[in-house]
């Protein structure tokens, strides 16, 4: 069995996106890297896994609520005087602009510099990969297939962009061959990786910014797909039309999941109480094993499958993946349950998509039937809140109060003339007969969250920003409360 380390000591060479800046570097041993961008999911993940190995790592990131549980300490700001020519490489965040004074520093100096994306590339290429792409659910199927796999000994090395409950990030470095990663289709960065299998858990339309029709998405999917060589993988949504159309012209053999009677990997027997599901895992009809969720969602029991299948071609037995699956507690922000007393339940979650803010609600209705739900939404980026502008409206039907949230414009810059507004959203839903106010700032919602909850409701939280903190916020109060009383 090789080492920890051995896999990268043996023939990584890291090259730079824009070798006219920097020099190839080979690297023999451990090296010593910065990373930009440092507190995102992806980066802390990848920092985890490098530090374990033995890297020597620094970061920096611009959020002034810089994680304190990383592996490495990250420094708040970014400044040029950070990176030396001591360095052998400096990795950025893909939200990390050109311009930034760290990576243009580096390249000065002639230190290597690599994005994020092709850094997990070249990980991939030292190991067995199995890559998950999907427009949802990407993160939780790599850890349930994670969670799969460390049940069955095969103790793989992970990164993927969220945190496990017990974990402070979603990296973990193994000793096997096997490599799970998540799979990026922002700019088309899983063009980056080649595994020898892959999972398409659904597509639409989604980063507007960069794809401008679902076309280019299926396109950019396939490329992705033909990265899996033809005595490889690849496990696709049978239901899903957009990605069945761009798995057709792939060589490598295909699977499917799903619930469909035409699906390779099919869950049938299904029994739901309060949100989660019990049902029994079958392919080509063969029972492979039944399967108990610990997560709630129906979306969880499609995430699973694809999980069962992929693990299952790296080995897994029909009894690792009951165990795991059983094991699998979820993830930080996916359904998390912030508070439940006294009497009012909390939930944050991720959604900021409108099939994922449905699927949120939904599940939300099913694990607390009849409580008087709230949603807090963060939209997340102008542009997809302006193309899917409809689609985000009619998703919220599901909750009796709806508080929208000031958009997180992430990656584009100041607001231009004409384009959408939160504000623009509320009042779509109120038109659609929704019980809706639009509270720019967290301070607001938490004070009319505090002001108008009372006992028996459920407030859900959802968005890829910072709103979770809202969730957390009031369930630290209304615990507060409940132990002053």
């Amino acid at each position: 069995m090789p080492s920890a380390l051995g896999w990268i000591v043996a023939v990584l060479t890291i090259r730079s996106s824009l070798p006219d800046h920097t020099a190839p570097v080979r690297l023999h041993k451990p090296a010593r890297a910065h990373l930009v961008g440092a507190a995102g999911c992806g980066m802390r993940s990848l920092a985890d896994v490098l530090a374990t190995m033995g890297w020597q790592i620094t970061g920096s990131d611009l959020s002034a609520d810089v994680a304190i549980d990383s592996a490495i300490e990250i420094q708040n700001g970014h400044r040029a005087d950070r990176v030396d020519a001591g360095l052998d490489l400096v990795i950025y965040s893909d939200a990390v602009a050109p311009t930034n004074p760290e990576v243009r520093r580096a390249r000065q100096l002639g230190v290597s510099t690599m994005s994020y994306p092709q850094m997990l590339g070249r990980l991939m290429s030292t190991r067995n990969g199995v890559a998950i792409a999907g427009t949802h659910g990407k993160s939780t199927t790599t850890a349930m297939a994670a969670e799969i796999l460390v049940t069955a000994g095969f103790d793989p090395t992970v990164l993927f962009g969220a945190a496990p409950l017990a974990s402070r990030s979603g990296g973990r470095l193994g000793r096997s061959r096997w490599l799970l990663a998540e799979a990026c289709e922002y700019r088309a960065n899983f063009r980056y990786l080649k595994p020898q299998l892959a999972a398409i858990l659904n597509i639409e339309v989604d980063h507007v910014d960069y794809f401008h029709s679902l076309s280019d998405l299926e396109r950019a999917f396939t490329e992705f797909a033909r990265h899996v060589p033809r005595e490889g993988l690849v496990v696709s949504r049978a239901d899903c039309a957009a990605t069945q159309r761009a798995i057709a012209p792939l060589d490598c053999a295909c699977e499917s999941f799903g619930l469909t009677p035409s699906a390779t990997w099919r869950a049938t027997a299904l029994r739901e109480r309060r949100g989660f599901y019990t049902f029994q895992i079958r392919c080509r009809e063969r029972l492979v094993c039944d399967a108990k969720l610990q997560v709630a969602g129906r979306h969880n029991v499609l995430n699973a499958l694809a999980a069962a299948a992929l693990a299952s071609h790296c080995g897994a037995t029909g009894t690792a993946i009951r165990a795991g699956l059983e094991r699998f507690a979820g993830l930080k922000r996916r359904l998390e349950l912030v508070n439940d007393a006294p009497g009012i339940m909390i939930l944050d979650d991720y959604a900021h998509h409108p099939t994922e803010i449905a699927a949120a609600l939904a599940t939300a209705r099913q694990m607390a039937p009849g409580r008087r739900l709230w949603c807090v939404l963060q939209p997340h980026q102008a542009s997809r809140t302006g193309r899917l502008l409809e689609e985000f409206a009619h998703s919220l039907a599901n909750a009796d109060k709806i508080i929208v949230a000031r958009i997180v414009r992430a990656r584009e810059g100041a607001r231009r003339p004409g384009e959408v507004t939160a504000n623009h959203l509320a009042q779509r839903v109120a038109e659609l007969g929704r019980d809706v106010v639009h509270l720019p700032e967290a301070d607001e919602i938490k004070n009319h969250l505090e002001n108008s909850i009372r006992p028996g409701d459920v407030v859900i939280t959802l968005g890829a920003g910072d709103i979770g903190n809202v969730a957390h916020e009031l369930g630290q109060g209304l615990r507060t409360y409940r132990q002053a009383g």
